[in-house]
């Protein structure tokens, strides 16, 4: 396997993952918190420097060569001395080494500080990210006016809404004035295609403006179809219960979040705190999406076709017998493993491994909330056969 040097964070990506996931141990995992400078917490430096004097015992105890060791913890004792990429970020991060192995992700989700020296990598905090859509939209709602900015995860960017399509209430008003019949039409663009008209009426006083602002938003959700074509993308609204609703009723779009950011308007999503907040809130939708498709799956399934034993799913596992499996996040299971020429180092989750070979068999790892899981299981396995 071509072994990975990068240093600088990313985000998970399955076919990366599954490249590296195929390293034999022993393999170190390093989840770091995310820090900022000034805080009473330890610094990742420290932490990473705690980490490693750790990971040096605990090979040196399992009868790993000294100076196998020094090779393997090189890179990471490298990174731990610079200062540039270890300083404070918003984000944690999880750092992969074995002995063909060193990378670095961003994990989009808090995490807390944490070291496994095992078999195979420590993927649980990952399993989030390696399904998630690579990028979200969000839309920032007033009675007045609307902002759309596009989120990597990292960071959200201003986005324009297509041409023709008005940011503005009083836009939308001015597209076209009433001639005869008390009524504005107005369309997206100069080439609307199917896109028909919206009319505004000429109407004035409290009474007119629930119909102006529908009118107006209906608008808004024609151009994110418009804009946001390709399948799975999602939109996630940002703003006061009043307006969200409001828009709610009106749109058509099937990628719009059940939950929202609720609160003002007037958030700055160029803020890395608000940038979390609404990646928290985008994962908390997919973990009540994944329930429903577990609940569903296990209605479909014929009986022999899943399980909650977690040492029968453990072996299906490495038979490439699992299509989905579901964890519960909370749950698990340390013990030691061989299995052909799989060796624990030390005690593991054997939970985890679980996820690690239906990840490399080509199947789907989740971990659920514990009161989202079917029938309070800790680990539930759809299998191929």
């Amino acid at each position: 396997m071509i072994a990975t040097n990068s240093v600088a964070p990313e985000l998970a990506g399955l076919r990366k993952i599954q490249e590296i996931l195929q390293s034999s141990g022993p393999c170190i995992t390093i989840v770091l918190p995310p820090y900022h400078p000034g805080e009473p917490a330890k610094s990742r430096a420290a932490l990473l420097k705690a980490n490693l004097q750790e990971a040096s015992r605990q090979l040196a105890h399992l009868g790993f060569p000294k100076a196998a060791i020094g090779d393997l913890l090189a890179p990471l004792e490298h990174l731990a001395h610079d200062a540039d990429s270890i300083t404070g970020s918003h984000w944690s991060r999880a750092i992969f080494r074995s002995q063909n192995v060193f990378a670095q992700f961003q994990l989009t989700l808090p995490a807390k500080a944490s070291l496994t020296v095992a078999g195979c990598f420590e993927i649980r905090h990952l399993l989030p990210d390696l399904w998630a859509p690579r990028v979200f939209y969000i839309l920032a709602l007033t009675n007045k006016s609307v902002r759309l900015f596009r989120c990597n995860y990292q960071r959200a960017e201003a986005v324009d809404l297509p041409a023709g399509v008005p940011a503005t209430l009083e836009e939308a008003l001015e597209l076209e004035r009433p001639d005869h019949d008390l009524e504005n039409r107005s369309a997206i663009g100069t080439s609307t295609g199917s896109m028909h008209a919206i009319r505004f009426g000429t109407g004035s006083g409290p009474e007119a403006e629930p119909a102006h602002l529908a009118d107006f938003y209906k608008l808004v959700d024609r151009g994110i179809h418009k804009l946001l074509h390709e399948p799975g993308i999602p939109l996630l609204l940002a703003g006061v219960e009043e307006e969200l609703d409001a828009y709610r009723a009106i749109s058509t779009y099937p990628g719009i979040v059940k939950l929202a950011l609720r609160g003002s308007p007037n958030l700055s999503f160029q803020d890395a705190d608000t940038v979390s907040q609404a990646c928290s809130i985008l994962r908390a939708d997919e973990f009540r999406r994944d329930a429903e498709t577990l609940t569903q799956a296990k209605e479909r399934s014929a009986p022999g076709h899943f399980s909650t034993d977690a040492n029968a799913i453990l072996h299906a596992a490495f038979e490439g017998r699992v299509h989905q499996m579901y964890l519960d996040e909370t749950a698990e299971r340390i013990d030691v493993f061989e299995r052909g020429t799989y060796r624990s180092w030390g005690k593991e989750d054997l939970l985890n491994l679980a996820a690690v070979e239906t990840i490399l068999h080509g199947g789907r790892a989740f971990e659920l909330p514990s009161d989202m899981m079917a029938e309070g299981a800790s680990a539930f396995a759809i299998m191929r056969f």
